[in-house]
């Protein structure tokens, strides 16, 4: 282990390092070890581990991590205390990645609500969703598009639900990606106006896994709820909304 340390010490920190030495050996070690893991388990799951695995082996070889430079967040200083601080700021912490996104939607509160919560629409706006199995009343299925076409599934539960204002949910054991999150509806200042408020967390059994998995999907939490609810407020507004998909 001291060996690791030493190289992975070693490694020029010239260019954009943004990973702290602690957090780089972490990477380095763990990232091999989920990477032959994967390699050994074979299946979708293998190679899903596997690539999580090496994104984030890179991650602490180079002392580069793209997560990070798209929320302004540096780790080097970690020894200084000031990490914590910085990752606060960011939105993220050792526990896993947050996003919030709010946007203004000319339809009623209530309409919003009913739509969303009939989660087999989720692929109409929800760019990386390619399907949403309803199993009962607050548990359903969902299966996302990753990196080179790999797929992701967890089945997700609703842990709150007040009608036509806020709906929150979580995923179960067993989920390729453990998540969480909300959104809530509050009417506007007009009549038919509601802004729209939506969180997502990504809840890596390890923050550092959390961080690779989300480098394999190429977007931050926040930057896929302003996506979604871009494309939510088309949708809506654009009256084609019709139905369950």
């Amino acid at each position: 282990m001291s060996n690791v340390a030493e190289t992975v010490g070693s490694v020029l920190r010239g260019g954009d390092v943004n990973v702290g030495r602690t957090e780089r050996i972490a990477s380095t070690v763990g990232g091999s070890v989920l990477a032959i893991l994967g390699l050994r388990r074979g299946g979708a799951s293998g190679v899903l581990l596997a690539a999580a695995g090496a994104a984030l082996a890179h991650r602490g070889v180079t002392g580069h991590c793209a997560v990070y430079s798209a929320l302004g967040r540096d780790t080097t200083a970690a020894d200084t205390g000031t990490a914590r601080e910085q990752a606060i700021s960011s939105g993220t912490t050792a526990d896993g990645m947050r996003g919030e996104a709010s946007i203004t939607v000319q339809r009623p509160a209530d309409e919003l609500y009913r739509f969303w919560r009939d989660f087999r629409t989720a692929p109409r706006y929800q760019a990386r969703i390619v399907s949403v199995q309803v199993v009962d009343d607050t548990r359903s299925r969902w299966v996302a598009e990753g990196a080179r076409g790999r797929s992701l599934t967890w089945t997700s539960e609703v842990t709150e639900d007040v009608p036509g204002r806020r709906i929150a949910w979580r995923s179960v054991a067993a989920s390729d990606l453990p998540n969480r999150g909300s959104v809530e509806f509050t009417p506007g200042a007009r009549a038919g106006e509601t802004i729209v408020r939506a969180t997502l967390e990504f809840e890596p059994p390890a923050g550092v896994v959390g961080q690779a998995i989300a480098s394999v999907m190429h977007q931050t939490p926040e930057e896929i709820m302003r996506s979604d609810l871009r494309a939510f407020k088309a949708l809506m507004e654009g009256g084609a909304a019709g139905g369950a998909a």
